[in-house]
């Protein structure tokens, strides 16, 4: 994770938000590495404990792709305590738009919330505890982006049920690809899973800790 980054928006209130979570992430990390190192099921064990976030480089990426691409429904599968949330909400305060954000954890839930009204982006934002499955159906309308942050092995399953809803030239957008290692085989599997899906376009950007963008292809055009 890079130290930091020059805001996309001059905001103070924002900006004092990003640094406070940046700067706690920063002190996580030695000991990510460590339960990471250890194998097995011990950082899952303490997962509630850290932030596990996108990083600055990838949160300023996601703000800069919901602002180009003008979306106006955004969905995050995985907003932990907010960090993402508050890029994500950012933008979609200067497209008009809304964020749903997935967060089963109560605990992280009520971070997210309050980091939220800290950088006065609360209004923007829809917070739930459902899982993607059931909160898709429940959307007003086609998503135009989504952020997949969450367990790697439910990447497909959620690839699937907001796939169904995006529009076409909609973004899934699924970060952890290349790092860390130890998920290199499910990330393999939902690679393969994406591969499969004929109206979709993968590319993996070297942004963060590796982000792969899928494009839902539009129809050709009739001559």
């Amino acid at each position: 994770m890079t130290a930091a980054v020059e805001r996309a928006v001059p905001d103070d209130r924002v900006d004092a938000v990003l640094k406070e979570l940046e700067a706690r992430s920063r002190k996580e990390q030695q000991q990510l590495e460590e339960l990471r190192a250890a194998g097995g099921t011990a950082l899952r064990e303490q997962a509630a404990s850290f932030m596990l976030d996108v990083g600055p480089e990838a949160g300023q990426f996601l703000n800069t792709l919901v602002r180009g691409t003008r979306a106006r429904i955004v969905l995050e599968v995985g907003g932990s305590v907010g960090y993402s949330t508050v890029w994500l909400a950012e933008a979609v305060r200067a497209t008009g738009g809304r964020l749903y954000s997935i967060e089963v954890d109560p605990e992280k839930r009520a971070e997210q919330h309050a980091f939220l009204t800290s950088a006065g982006l609360r209004e923007y934002v829809e917070l739930t505890g459902l899982e993607a499955p059931e909160l898709v159906p429940t959307l007003p309308g086609p998503v135009d982006l989504v952020l997949l942050d969450h367990w790697k092995e439910l990447y497909p399953r959620d690839f699937d049920a907001t796939w169904a809803v995006l529009r076409p030239g909609g973004l899934v957008v699924a970060d952890n690809i290349v790092t860390p290692r130890k998920n290199a085989a499910v990330i393999a599997a939902y690679q393969r899973h994406v591969a499969g899906v004929p109206d979709a376009q993968s590319q993996v950007l070297a942004v963060g800790d590796g982000l792969e963008i899928t494009v839902k292809r539009e129809a050709p055009l009739c001559d």
